[in-house]
């Protein structure tokens, strides 16, 4: 087996991944569970464990048949299945770890091997306190960038709880008779004790609290643990205009902390392809995310999972209260984007996760072997997707209301190539479905007919809301639309307060975002230094 290592993890890679191995305190078994049937997932599983146990000795790697004593012994029943400890922690992978389930392994295995959690001080304190036992299941895919994370908590609560938590993170591709079960179409998903928990990322609060009262926590409140972080700059958001501040703020020498609600990315976290920024033809978003990422830790903090509950200024000092902690700052950049824009169609809400999503990378690989599925919008965004969900091999059209598509038009180009049907001068009118999206009817502006489509999913992808409550805690200054008024420099209307990226509007590209983000830090370390409402007049 060892001669098909260099085929499937490159020089560079298992350079990476031998030095995160010198992480491993304590050796970790791994037992994977492979049935005789000859297909993609069991060689890709057999082939990446191989290889993964040869780059540290403290990986112990065992193999089964899923017909074996030792199958039933541990209950295996499905094939790959690979267990990480099972002596000590009841933490499975089912499926082929492959993508970005891939880095779900890694992270477990240094998890396990640690004893580690990634929860905080006062998440473990409260889920300490559950006394009946729940098995998690996660349900994950090899696009979703946003799953890694989730799954991480659900495994740090299974090491936290070993007597009590047992998690299952499940591709759920591959395991097709479970998303049907559960009417999944959307991940990450989460099920506990058999109860569906719902899709999406959770805060490792709220996740804690959905494992104690088995049921959704959609609104939550703060768990503060009274711990205080001074900094100079509090940058409230870790897009691009985050990261790229970041750097810049802590190059500057100020104390920086960037605070990001979920995971550090944004928007360009579940891009496909970036083709237009400089210095890259072509690089995935997830790969640019996490240079620039690794660049921006050089220089500041990083605090993700953290939402901004309560923003205050005393004393020229600004005092943010987050799920987690205080921070007081002399400076804050609000760089919190914006979120996807609803269509507000009857059936969207209620089918949302099942079948109706705002990301194609996310969900999209659901409906790769053909799916039928139709994409809303007509900008680059939009049409970006569209491309996405026909590499997949879904069959997909697009739905724009206007009579042209807004989308630059090398983008175009493509999509003509691709032979994507457009409706143009039609929108949704309605989604319907009972347990997941069957059809939606697409109205047609110019006479006024509707016409029923069967699809099994539908990806809307219409523009953003800016995400300004921040700007509103403070009474900042925004326009019509709600994005927070600067002027050149990334000043808002208050001292010692900046904005940037596609929160402030205007063009909504990865490029504008990193220049305004470093603006309105070089614009801070300026009024820091040499404040402008002291200077002389006249």
């Amino acid at each position: 087996m060892d001669n098909r290592s260099p085929e499937l993890l490159p020089d560079e890679t298992k350079k990476v991944l031998s030095d995160t191995f010198k992480q491993l305190k304590n050796s970790v078994e791994v037992e994977v569970y492979l049935n005789n049937e000859a297909n993609q997932y069991n060689e890709a599983t057999s082939m990446l464990l191989d290889a993964i146990a040869g780059l540290s000795d403290k990986i112990k790697l065992s193999s089964y048949n899923l017909d074996s004593e030792q199958a039933a012994q541990r209950g295996i029943t499905r094939s790959p299945t690979i267990l990480i400890n099972p002596g000590s922690v009841k933490v499975s992978y089912v499926g082929a770890p492959v993508g970005e389930e891939g880095r779900t392994l890694i992270m477990a295995l240094i998890l396990v091997s640690n004893n580690g959690t990634i929860l905080s001080e006062q998440s473990l304190k409260r889920l300490l306190e559950l006394k009946e036992p729940r098995h998690i299941q996660v349900f994950v895919s090899p696009t979703c960038p946003y799953c890694p994370q989730h799954a991480l908590v659900a495994i740090s609560a299974a090491i936290a709880l070993p007597e009590l938590i047992s998690v299952e993170i499940i591709e759920m591709y591959e395991n097709r008779d479970y998303t049907d079960k559960y009417h999944i179409i959307s991940v990450p998903f989460t099920v506990i004790n058999e109860v569906p928990i719902g899709g999406g990322v959770r805060p490792p609060e709220m996740f804690v609290e959905e494992i104690l009262s088995l049921s959704s926590s959609e609104v939550m409140s703060a768990s503060f643990s009274g711990d205080v972080v001074e900094l100079d700059m509090a940058i409230i958001g870790g897009g691009p205009a985050g990261l790229a501040a970041g750097i810049y703020a802590g190059r500057s020498g100020l104390k920086t902390g960037i605070i990001e609600k979920a995971t550090v990315g944004g928007q360009i976290l579940i891009t496909p392809v970036v083709e237009n920024y400089p210095g890259y033809s072509q690089i995935a978003g997830k790969n640019l995310v996490d240079i620039m990422y690794q660049q921006s830790l050089q220089y500041s903090y990083i605090f993700e999972n953290e939402s901004v509950l309560e923003v205050a200024k005393s004393d020229n000092i600004f005092e943010l209260k987050t799920t987690r902690r205080l921070f007081r700052a002399k400076g804050i950049i609000i760089v919190t984007g914006a979120e996807h824009r609803k269509l507000d169609a009857p059936g969207e809400k209620a089918l949302y996760g099942r079948g109706v999503s705002y990301c194609a990378t996310c969900d999209g690989y659901f409906f790769k072997d053909g799916g039928k599925v139709i994409v809303v919008g007509g900008g680059n965004s939009a049409v970006t997707d569209a491309l996405y969900l026909n590499s997949l091999g879904a069959k997909v059209s697009l739905v724009h209301r206007g009579p042209t598509l807004r989308a630059e038009a090398f983008l175009q180009k493509s999509l003509s190539e691709r032979d994507i049907t457009v409706y143009r001068e039609m929108v949704v009118d309605g989604i319907y479905g009972k347990d997941r999206v069957d059809a939606v009817k697409l109205k047609n502006l110019k006479d006024g007919s509707v016409k029923e489509h069967r699809v099994d999913g539908v990806f809307i992808s219409i523009g953003y809301t800016p995400n300004n409550q921040i700007a509103k805690m403070l009474n900042i200054p925004t326009d019509k639309d709600g994005y927070v008024k600067t002027d050149s420099t990334q000043r808002t209307s208050m001292r010692m307060v900046y904005a940037a990226g596609d929160v402030t509007g205007g063009v909504k590209q990865i490029a504008t975002a990193v220049g305004q983000g470093s603006v309105a830090a070089i614009s801070a370390f300026e009024d820091l230094s040499s404040p402008y409402w002291k200077k002389k007049t006249g």
